[in-house]
């Protein structure tokens, strides 16, 4: 027998109401015997006032395809599809722009009939599924909706090294004979006419096995390696120590052994690879291996005043090798095709401007290039170098702008200081955006002028038709990590309930509000359909389409908005008047004992008692006039606020409350243009802290008057009717990555509202819905607050137990266990229902808006849903 479940009603209510003002979940996991199947479908109430806590990781559409490269910790590569069983820490860019190492905690895989491979200036590329989002200066961007000439951020270095040191003759004769070894045909040769190279490479041979000789071959400068006595006890392949096996099988040269064991034996200059060992020598060992490598098939060259260094290959594989070496030394290179002859191509890595001096430095070169290195070195810091490549993008100027260009100009030293406002139409180079930042004493420039980035540039964008396995990776800090040596996003996203919130009948949906206050910018696609998953939608019995809701852009990002047409729909700002000291201090990092804290705080209670708004020049005026504290501290205090004008969120009038939580109105606040910004969480912690401090007193104000009508109405029965709608709508606040606002141990400029509302929100009517992946580090009210929580699987330690706090006497089996229960399929979940003391596993519906986050599937695309639904999209 099937029946409706409905989480958070009582049975009092249900018995009253039905399942009317509820929005459909999922359906119910029911296990019979053996087999697990869905069948009750699961609501959840929203006429009444709730705290709902989504917790855990979940698999999206954004996906990358499976040769992707990871580089580990331990220095090693291993192809994304080989990953989930590995617990090596990945690479991940952090909110400062610098490459560190992260553990991943989920690992995903689907497939996909359509994908996207990108390809770069550099030569690097990367196959991901259309909607990926990759980073420009300006934030994630679906790799669909790049074009050619957008850069995007890759690292410029990966300082990873290993600790698994080999013989240093063995990393001499690898690079030797991978550059210029013929390994086949029964023999081992090598070729080079360079007097100082052939003598190292016959001192290797002698201390790799002095059973070894070297003849001449074929000419003067071809070396054949072949044994003096022939053993038949030779060295056979390494067992999983490392060590020689002993194997009298084996009649051939202990060298060619040895190369059998890296399965290099028998490789042509076509298809030669870097052995896996290497990856993990240590610094100084893969220096060595790098400059015998470039020493015999690289070069070095002047051309127009300037340096070069280049490396040639016919193997794409190894030239990509290579180019990745050299990135764990800070040394960017690019790739490009050089014709050999009509016919033939081969590969050529070039190295160029600042990075020709780290590379001699960091590898250098032997033999008869030592001449010309030395020279280059020399000559290279008097060299003028063209900055055109190694740039941060144009775009950085629509973040940030100087006040006053010609302050700056001057600072600099500039002749014509009003010239320095024409920087806004170029691409400014690293050095020249950090002197502007040192000028300005701007954060935000000064972090991208020092980060790990190089801004690459997309050359070719091919869409691929077939079938593909793709994956996906949680890396729970940051959202991201580095593949193929570029920075990608991974999966994350609210989904299913604020669909249901926004699709209500009128009835309901009149007295109700919905503000999604997007911190990670991917709400905008509710507008639209999800044709993605038409198959997969219609199995449960939906269809594709979008739905009206309204997109709030803070007002100094609109304009901008709407001219490169990202969806927006009206411009948000806040009040500095709004704006309390201790929000002030909490954005600015001010103790509020401090001079500057003691002075912002009399200030804006001076101002505050006046009752008059103002505009942010305002205050700055009055912190100017101030004549009871020195210049330094004004000066700090002066600086901070002209930062915050760069925000573009404030304004005298500001944005009236009733335009965003209108009653029947989905509305989207979306301040994630603050995510590349120094301090974006805290900008965002700010926004978000004002509009529910005041969202919470409105409805304070209206609960009273709702009361008194209805008091009103009762002592009137005959002659007074009770409203049907209500005078303010009741209030639903959606806030994704709550960890970062409302902390464990630290406090925002968002926790004292979000605690109000947790712990006295329902009275007058507003509802919470907080997501995180790391209960760990969430504030403990929310554990105690929440009266419904959504789990998916968790993996960390420290989350899970943050979790156990949830579990009540109900639950026989304990959360966790449940949790671990479920079925390993996309968008699975238990959901506690503490209103009945209840626990039911399900399966979350799939989205019918297009998803900019993740969304839950238990079922495979198929082609023709999905290319009727990008032919659709592409139309609206």
């Amino acid at each position: 027998m099937v029946y409706e479940v409905i989480i958070g009603r009582s049975k009092k209510d249900l018995e009253k109401y039905g399942k009317a003002g509820a929005i459909f979940l999922g359906k119910q996991y029911v296990q019979m015997g053996q087999t697990t199947s869905l069948s009750n479908p699961v609501y959840m109430d929203i006429a009444g006032s709730h705290v709902v806590f989504i917790v855990g990781k979940r698999g999206g559409g954004k996906c990358l395809q499976g040769d992707s490269l990871i580089t580990l910790s331990d220095g090693s590569q291993v192809k994304i599809k080989d990953l989930k069983n590995n617990q090596e820490n990945i690479f991940t860019l952090d909110e400062n722009l610098k490459i560190k190492t992260e553990n991943k905690t989920d690992f995903y895989k689907r497939s996909v009939d359509k994908l996207l491979e990108i390809k770069f200036r550099t030569g690097k590329t990367i196959k991901v599924t259309p909607e990926h989002p990759l980073l420009t200066v300006k934030g994630w961007v679906p790799a669909e909706k790049l074009n050619l000439g957008s850069r995007i951020a890759t690292p410029r270095k990966l300082e990873v090294f290993g600790d698994q040191a080999m013989k240093e003759c063995e990393v001499k004769l690898l690079a030797y004979l991978l550059a210029e070894g013929h390994l086949g045909n029964r023999f081992v040769l090598f070729s080079n006419s360079d007097e100082k190279i052939v003598g190292d490479f016959k001192q290797a041979v002698k201390d790799f096995d002095s059973n070894l000789r070297i003849n001449r071959h074929s000419h003067d400068y071809c070396f054949r390696v072949s044994q003096i006595k022939k053993i038949f006890s030779d060295l056979g392949p390494r067992n999983s120590k490392g060590q020689f096996i002993t194997n009298p099988k084996f009649g051939h040269s202990s060298i060619r052994n040895w190369l059998e064991t890296f399965n290099l034996y028998g490789t042509t200059s076509l298809n030669k690879f870097i052995p896996a060992e290497i990856f993990k020598l240590p610094r100084h060992q893969l220096s060595i291996f790098l400059n015998r490598l470039f020493s015999c098939d690289g070069t070095i060259y002047l051309k127009a005043g300037a340096w070069f260094v280049s490396y040639c290959s016919s193997s794409n594989e190894l030239i990509s090798q290579v180019q990745h070496l050299l990135l764990r030394f800070g040394i960017v290179g690019r790739i490009r095709k050089k014709i050999i002859r009509k016919t033939f191509f081969s590969n050529e890595l070039e190295i160029y401007g600042e990075n020709v001096s780290k590379f001699l430095q960091e590898i250098g070169l032997y033999g008869k290039k030592e001449e010309r290195a030395a020279l280059a070195l020399k000559e290279a810091p008097s060299i003028i170098r063209n900055p055109n490549v190694d740039t941060v993008p144009k775009e950085i100027w629509d973040l940030y702008r100087p006040d006053n260009w010609a302050e700056i100009g001057r600072k600099l030293g500039y002749a014509h200081p009003k010239a320095m406002r024409e920087r806004i139409h170029y691409a400014p180079s690293r050095q020249t955006l950090l002197q502007i930042a040192l000028a300005d004493e701007s954060d935000l420039l000064s972090k991208f002028a020092c980060s790990d980035i190089f801004w690459d540039e997309i050359v070719s964008l091919n869409y691929l038709e077939g079938e593909f396995e793709v994956y996906d990776l949680t890396v729970p800090e940051t959202h991201n990590f580095v593949a193929n040596d570029i920075i990608v996003h991974n999966s994350y996203s609210i989904g299913a309930i604020a669909e249901g919130l926004a699709d209500l009948p009128q009835e309901v949906k009149q007295n109700l509000s919905i503000i999604l206050l997007d911190t990670m910018g991917i709400y905008w696609t509710m507008k639209y359909p999800n044709y993605q998953d038409a198959d997969l939608l219609k199995e449960w019995g939906l269809g594709p389409r979008g739905l009206d809701v309204k997109i709030y852009t803070p007002a100094g990002f609109f304009k901008q908005y709407q001219e490169e047409g990202l969806p927006t729909d009206f411009p948000f700002s806040i009040r500095p008047i709004d704006v309390g000291p201790e929000d002030w201090c909490l954005v600015f990092a001010l103790n509020n004992n401090s001079a500057e804290g003691v002075l912002l705080t009399k200030i804006v209670q001076e101002l505050a008692e006046k009752e008059e708004s103002y505009e942010l020049d305002y205050l700055i005026e009055v912190i100017q006039k101030d004549q009871e504290n020195d210049k330094t501290v004004k000066s700090i205090l002066i600086n901070q606020l002209q930062k915050a004008r760069g925000w573009g969120v404030f304004s005298k009038i500001g944005t009236p409350l009733q335009d965003l939580v209108a009653s029947g109105q989905v509305t989207v606040l979306d301040v994630s243009p603050y995510a590349t910004m120094a301090s974006g969480w805290e900008i965002k912690a700010l926004v978000v802290g004002l509009i529910c401090r005041v969202l919470f007193n409105q409805r304070m104000l209206s609960r009273r008057i709702e009361e008194f009508k209805t008091v009103d109405a009762s002592m009137h029965y005959f002659t007074k009717k009770k409203d049907e709608k209500m005078t303010e709508p009741l209030v639903w606040i959606a806030l994704d990555e709550a960890h970062e606002l409302l902390k464990k141990d630290e406090k925002t400029a968002a926790t004292n509202a979000l605690i109000t509302i947790l712990r006295e929100g329902r009275q007058p009517g507003i509802s919470l819905i907080l997501t995180s992946q790391q209960p760990g580090k969430i504030h403990t009210d929310v554990m105690t607050q929440s009266d419904i929580v959504l789990a998916h699987r968790l993996t960390a330690r420290m989350d899970v137990e943050a979790l156990q706090q949830l579990t009540q006497s109900y639950m026989q089996k304990g959360l966790e266990r449940e949790v671990d229960q479920l079925p390993r399929v996309k968008g699975s979940a238990v959901i506690f229902d503490d209103a009945n003391e209840r626990i039911f596993p399900l399966q979350m519906r799939p989205r019918f808006t297009w998803h900019g986050g993740s969304s839950p599937q238990a079922l495979p695309e198929k082609k023709e849903f999905f290319k009727e639904g990008l032919k659709k999209l592409r139309e609206l």
